[in-house]
């Protein structure tokens, strides 16, 4: 009767698989996050078990011929093994300096136990930046929704922002990463300089970001006031409709999803106007507002099987099954009829009023707790 090898996968890695020909495989996901167990699509030998959720065993994959079979994770760059069949197991690889933490960014290679963070940053003036964090919520040290006001320290580098922002690429999004300085620290406002920052911008030529000359590398930037902190709860509940937080001043005024609960999504929107519901006593920090036209609601966690997971390097994203389009679901706020993007809003304090969306800035989508985003 043939084997049946259990593999258990925990800390971000596979374990080492020496088996007899004929013998079956089956994963087990001991991890808090998912993970894929998968050949190269380029190999000769093909196998793809899909997403394991945590605590999801795989079907068995059977292993009828000698050789050695690599697969890796499509989550976790770094995860990779080999399954030897019939032969040695090869010499286990000697661990990366940064093994089991985030890559570098671009200008930032990975550094033991450094890690990034990067903001999507709006506002036309370099002494006026608008940072927004994107949040990973499957990893605690990303697991905060934050918006700063700050401004860029050098006139070199005010010149090189202030003409991108003046040129046709106009209120497109630049994002902003600094190193492992914490979260926290930074809500707290013990932390207002991040000395070394690189800043990307996102043309619809390089939806994956471009450097932006002269500001690639060791930027420095100030925080000015922190407009908000919040750590997110993966396990809350949602609320009847959609929440977005409001911030900026009386020539740029943006929108923010407020993360609450998981899975969720990260949307930042630049206003064509100034709502009259934002007065300068609010420039100081961000207003609530609520789209009721508009929700989440949560869904068996069966239909994951039904899901694709994808990975941008900063989130673990969810997608129909492989195949069924290359990029991520737009943002909800898009008019599916066309119309313009105007909604109603319930304004904390009671007032109502609508707005109308002029750029959409950002957008990512995230998957946690075996739940699936339904918009």
């Amino acid at each position: 009767m043939p084997h049946t090898i259990i593999a258990d996968i925990s800390g971000n890695s596979f374990p080492p698989l020496a088996i007899p020909v004929g013998a079956f495989v089956v994963w087990r996901n001991l991890d808090p996050y998912p993970h894929t167990v998968e050949t190269d699509p380029k190999a000769t030998f093909y196998f793809n078990v899909g997403p394991l959720a945590t605590g999801e065993v795989s079907s068995p994959v059977w292993f009828g011929k000698e050789g050695l079979f690599p697969y890796v994770c499509r989550f976790h760059a770094e995860m990779q093994a080999s399954v030897a069949v019939g032969v040695p197991l090869p010499p286990a690889p000697a661990p990366s300096p940064a093994a089991g933490h985030m890559p570098g960014m671009p200008g930032m290679p990975g550094m033991g136990l450094q890690h990034f963070h990067g903001f999507v940053t709006g506002g036309r003036s370099a002494a006026k930046l608008y940072m927004t964090h994107t949040p990973v919520i499957a990893d605690e040290r990303h697991r905060y929704q934050v918006i700063l006001r700050g401004h860029l320290v050098e006139p070199a580098h005010v010149k090189i922002y202030e003409d991108l922002r003046a040129s046709s690429y106009g209120a497109g999004q630049v994002q902003t990463f600094h190193d492992h300085l914490s979260l926290v620290d930074i809500g707290a406002g013990k932390i207002v300089d991040l000395p070394q920052c690189n800043m990307e911008y996102y043309p619809k030529d390089s939806p994956d970001g471009t450097d932006v000359p002269g500001l690639d590398q060791n930027v420095p930037v100030h925080i000015d006031k922190v407009l908000h902190f919040h750590t997110i709860d993966p396990d809350a509940d949602y609320p009847d409709g959609l929440r977005f937080l409001v911030y900026g001043d009386g020539e740029d005024v943006f929108m923010d999803h407020a993360l609450i609960g998981a899975p969720s999504f990260h949307s930042v929107v630049k206003l064509k106007d100034v709502p009259k519901f934002w007065t300068p006593e609010h420039y100081d920090a961000t207003l609530g507002v609520l789209i009721r036209e508009k929700r989440i609601v949560d869904v068996s966690p069966k239909v994951l099987r039904r899901t694709a997971f994808v990975d941008n390097a900063y989130h673990l994203s969810w997608l129909p099954p492989s195949g069924a389009y290359r990029q991520p679901p737009p943002d909800p706020l898009i008019r599916r009829d066309g119309m313009l993007p105007k909604y109603d809003v319930d304004v904390d304090g009671g007032a109502s009023e609508s707005v109308e969306i002029d750029k959409f800035v950002h957008f990512d989508v995230a998957l946690l707790n075996n739940r699936v985003v339904i918009l």
